[in-house]
């Protein structure tokens, strides 16, 4: 009796060590085989650039992604709430460095604490961060082998409603942790530059840093901070104002486009110029004011771009 009693037990420890080590698998097969929420394509059709720029096909493979994302990952609001457009942002915000990454997953982030606005640092409690830029709204904090992101909801939402400033928090601390894949954050993420790429990545951001700290360049100057927030810096350039990118700094952005296996400024200019994804596109989302930022990345007001198409439409 004892020895079934035994048996009895050990079975039923492996039957939850499996189920602990599958968990992330189930879940993963669970999002997957789910409709996506029409609520969810809503707030990405009125607030992600990114995902209005792509084709249909990769618009259903960035929501695929985006459902996995949200069924592996916490997000937590600390005296804020949290409903489906943080959490719909916030996988935006994981799922557009990567996208050009099929099978890449944040393994190594355990939840992301959402937090009103800027926060006072624990290191020192008289010490408030400011409303800037940058990760100064937002961190990625290691403990043993789980990773906490704090991000400010009100700079993750401002990321996403002017989505030609260059400037998107989430992105941002997003690509901190793909450059901490590695085991460190220093500018030079394994998965996204190969061996081939790095020595010509680490010339280039050397140059990159210097113009910036000499007052030489339009890039972010907390870009020039070090090597790892160069990086998010200009991950952030990189998927907001792609063209502008490549006009100022071409180099740095031919070395973007190999790294992260995407090309966003080609994305855009077909969104611009197609008018059947235009007029789909004017269709599903908000309405622009006259004096707004064209939302084609032209750089125009909306009146003196694609409003004129619309009415002619």
């Amino acid at each position: 009796m004892s020895y079934l009693i035994f048996a009895a037990i050990v079975a039923v420890l492996l039957f939850i060590f499996y189920r602990y080590i599958t968990a992330d698998s189930r879940r993963r097969t669970a999002a997957l085989a789910e409709e996506f929420p029409v609520e969810w394509r809503q707030i990405l059709a009125e607030r992600v650039a990114f995902y209005l720029s792509l084709t249909p096909i990769d618009k259903a493979r960035f929501e695929k992604r985006l459902q996995v994302f949200l069924a592996q990952t916490r997000i937590t609001g600390i005296q804020t709430d949290i409903d489906d457009t943080t959490r719909v942002l916030v996988a935006a915000s994981a799922v557009i460095p990567v996208f050009g990454f099929p099978d890449w997953e944040y393994g190594n982030l355990s939840e992301v604490l959402v937090v009103p606005d800027a926060w006072k640092e624990q290191q020192d409690p008289n010490k408030e961060v400011a409303p800037l830029a940058g990760t100064l709204l937002g961190s990625v904090r290691n403990f043993q082998t789980s990773h906490y992101m704090h991000l400010s909801k009100a700079s993750l939402e401002r990321g996403f409603q002017d989505s030609l400033d260059k400037q998107n928090v989430g992105i941002h601390e997003f690509a901190h942790l793909l450059d901490e894949a590695d085991g460190v954050i220093d500018g030079v993420p394994a998965t996204v530059f190969p061996a081939a790429l790095r020595p010509e990545w680490e010339a280039v951001m050397a140059r990159e840093i210097a113009a910036i700290r000499a007052g030489n360049s339009e890039i972010n100057d907390y870009a020039g901070t070090n090597e790892a927030e160069f990086f998010a810096v200009v991950t952030e350039y990189f998927f907001e104002k792609p063209e502008k990118l490549q006009q100022h700094h071409p180099e740095l952005y031919g070395l973007l486009l190999l790294a992260f296996r995407q090309n966003p400024k080609s994305r855009f200019l077909r969104w611009a110029t197609d008018p059947r994804e235009w007029l789909k596109t004017l269709r599903s989302r908000r309405k622009f004011g006259r004096n707004d930022p064209c939302p084609c990345g032209s750089g125009k007001k909306y009146k003196d771009c694609h409003l004129q198409e619309r009415a002619a439409a």
